[in-house]
């Protein structure tokens, strides 16, 4: 149960840091606070850390498959 719960989170974590990156590249969101360089570096580490993410939960239900 908890293992499924801790998908869930995960999964909409990845989709909130896409989300996210979608509407700093795309919108005017905090543009007085992140500008520039820092914006562009900001988009970047949210969607490497939403790629990390989606790896964690393949890995995750890999090893559920494989304890069943």
């Amino acid at each position: 149960m908890f293992k499924n719960a801790t998908l869930f989170i995960a999964g909409a974590m990845v989709v909130m840091c896409i989300v996210m990156s979608y509407y700093l590249l795309f919108t005017d969101l905090l543009i007085d606070k992140l500008y520039g360089f820092k914006r562009n570096l900001f988009v970047g580490i949210l969607l490497m850390y939403g790629a990390y993410r989606v790896y964690r939960i393949y890995d995750s239900i890999k090893k559920n498959k494989n304890e069943k």
